[in-house]
C-alpha cells in the first residue's frame, strides 16, 4: 500500500488548530455533540490503492472518526463513505473513482472523479470546491458540489434546475438497465457498474433540462 505521509493521531482541537481553525469552518458537527474526539492526521500527501475506507481500516487497525489529509488525495479506487464515522477533510487536490457519502461530513477542495460525485439521505454533508466529475448525483442530501462539466441528477425529487431528475425526465433519458421502473429513478449501483464498464447509460439521443430548454428557444426563434 503505497503512503506518502505518516498518519498521526491527533484531538480534534490540535488538528483544528494546525489547520489554522479550517475544521471547524466546514463541519457542523464538530466541536459539539457529536462531535469528533480523535483524528486521524495525513500531513502532507497520501496515495492508497484501493477502496478508500479498507484501505484506511487496514493501515490504522481500528475505528477511525475523522480523517485529515492536508496535502494531495490519491485514490486508485472509490472514496465511498456511507456511515457517519469516518468524515473526511482534504485540503488539497482529491482523485479518486467516485466520490459517494451518506451519513459522514465530507469536505474536499478541488478535485478529479472518474465516474460520479453521489450524496445520499438526509444526513450528512457533502461539500466540494470545483471538481471535474461527468455525473452528480444528489438523493436528498446536503450537497454543495461545483462540477461545471457534470450532469445534476436529482435522484429523490422532481427539481426542475436538474439536468435530469425523477420521474419522465429519468426514465426517457437513461437506458432501461440503469432505471429502478417503479421509483422512476436511477439505480446508482447498477449506473456506476455501467459506467465501470465503459457502456451507455443515456439513451441515444437523450437531452437534458437545459438542453430540451435551449433547444425550444431555437425552434421558437426560428418560428418567428
Amino acid at each position: 500500500m503505497p503512503i506518502s505521509a505518516t498518519p498521526a493521531s491527533l484531538s480534534y482541537a490540535d488538528a483544528d488548530a494546525r489547520l489554522g481553525g479550517a475544521l471547524s469552518a466546514v463541519f457542523e458537527g464538530a466541536g459539539a455533540s457529536p462531535g469528533y474526539d480523535e483524528v486521524l492526521f495525513f500531513d502532507g500527501d497520501l496515495t492508497l490503492d484501493g477502496d478508500f475506507l479498507s484501505a484506511i481500516n487496514e493501515l490504522r487497525g481500528g475505528d477511525v472518526e475523522l480523517i485529515v489529509v492536508t496535502g494531495d488525495l490519491k485514490v486508485n479506487g472509490p472514496i465511498a463513505l456511507y456511515e457517519d464515522r469516518p468524515g473526511l477533510y482534504v485540503g488539497g487536490h482529491t482523485q479518486a473513482e467516485t466520490l459517494e457519502g451518506g451519513e459522514a461530513e465530507i469536505y474536499v477542495h478541488d478535485g478529479a472523479f472518474t465516474h460520479l460525485v453521489y450524496g445520499w439521505y438526509n444526513h450528512g454533508s457533502l461539500r466540494t470546491g470545483i471538481v471535474d466529475t461527468p455525473w452528480v448525483i444528489d438523493y436528498d442530501h446536503a450537497m454543495d458540489v461545483y462540477a461545471p462539466g457534470g450532469r445534476w441528477v436529482d435522484n429523490y425529487d422532481d427539481d426542475d434546475d436538474a439536468d435530469f431528475a425523477v420521474g419522465d425526465s429519468i426514465v426517457e433519458a437513461f437506458v432501461p438497465e440503469v432505471v429502478d421502473a417503479e421509483g422512476r429513478c436511477l439505480d446508482v449501483d447498477e449506473f456506476l457498474n455501467r459506467l465501470r464498464a465503459g457502456l451507455p447509460v443515456l439513451r441515444a439521443g437523450a437531452r437534458s433540462a437545459a438542453e430540451s430548454a435551449s433547444d425550444g428557444v431555437v425552434r421558437a426563434r426560428l418560428a418567428e
